[in-house]
């Protein structure tokens, strides 16, 4: 039902797959992990800051930029903990228990879960607006502020509802000795397993099938029109319009190098979905399992050191902001003095 939903199929794997790991390996896993989860952190965060800091980045495309670095933000900030624990003790088991248990298990689903979503529709507004700032240039009010307003709160409130029944269906379960946060209700939101199969096609259609295929008729779009222009002003001494195709190309290069990485970080661990199916051998699902996972917690990195390559502008705000913090007291109060 979930991007977590693989864990029960991978944990039923597992009991013909024993995944020990050496010291070494718990070492070398754990500080992946720390490393991506610092890395969301601080590049989020400071994307954030930046924009804020910056007015001229106050645009849409920057906007739908920052509402994935806040998804992208939640993201690993509640699965990354969690796999750590997982190495760590080297087991699946729900380490809370009770009605805080139970709390935790619901919103480390839905939370999880949410937050990808949101990326992923976050992906698609950007593509929109440099859809209609390079095709319709001259209809630029089409992506107002409020209209970039009411996308923003949108991508949560269609996440939310999508994955309201895990709220309902993930319980606290206990096994034995053991305890696991598990989907136990999934008979109450659906009655039979065609059910339960067709909101599992569902989700991966809506998540992944067709914002990947908008975008791509989107990009499409984009890049001939792009074409056409740049042959258009070739020959025309006309600096101002040439310089604002350059920069509607950058900018559009940037997301689709945005929307690229990420869907490479997400795609492994998609296909763990359907290792059923597929059926890997245990020498070849050891190394994948994991490597899936730090890419598809990597993706959560992407937008910050993409956006920190490829504008300037962001790149002058984090100088700022080191210089901020790495000055001396008598730079500070300079700084307000001229504030």
């Amino acid at each position: 039902m979930s991007l977590i939903n693989n864990a029960t199929a991978l944990d039923q794997e597992n009991s013909t797959c024993v995944f020990v790991d050496s010291n070494a390996e718990k070492i070398i896993k754990v500080c992946a992990c720390c490393l991506v989860l610092l890395g969301s952190l601080f590049g989020n965060v400071i994307i954030i800051l930046i924009v804020y800091k910056n007015q001229d980045l106050r645009k849409t495309i920057n906007y739908f930029i920052v509402n994935m670095a806040v998804s992208d933000l939640l993201f690993p900030l509640v699965l990354i903990p969690d796999q750590i624990t997982k190495i760590v003790t080297v087991s699946w088991h729900w380490h809370v228990t009770g009605s805080l248990g139970v709390a935790f298990c619901k919103l480390y689903m839905f939370t999880s879960s949410v937050s990808l979503f949101v990326s992923v529709q976050s992906l698609v507004w950007i593509a929109i607006d440099r859809f209609v700032a390079v095709v319709f240039p001259l209809k630029l009010g089409l992506m107002s502020s409020k209209i970039c307003t009411i996308a923003i709160v949108s991508t949560w409130i269609l996440a939310g509802v999508f994955y309201f029944p895990s709220l309902i269906t993930w319980e606290v379960v206990e096994f034995g000795n053991s305890t696991y946060c598990s989907p136990v209700n999934i008979k109450s939101i659906f009655p039979s397993k065609e059910g339960d199969a067709a909101y599992n096609w569902l989700h991966v259609t809506i998540r992944f099938l067709v914002p990947l295929l908008v975008i791509g008729v989107l990009y499409t779009a984009i890049a001939i029109s792009l074409k056409r222009r740049s042959k258009a002003l070739r020959n025309v001494e006309q600096y101002e319009q040439q310089h604002s195709v350059k920069k509607r190309r950058q900018a559009t290069q940037m997301a689709v190098v945005i929307l690229v990485l990420f869907y490479i970080c997400v795609i492994p661990y998609t296909l763990l979905r359907f290792v059923d199916f597929w059926k890997p051998s245990c020498t070849f699902l050891r190394p994948f399992y994991f490597i899936s996972i730090l890419m598809f917690f990597s993706s959560s990195v992407v937008n910050p050191i993409i956006c920190l390559s490829f504008v300037e502008s962001y790149r002058r705000g984090l100088r700022n902001i080191v210089c901020y913090f790495c000055g001396t007291p008598d730079d500070k109060r300079a700084r307000n003095k001229i504030k």
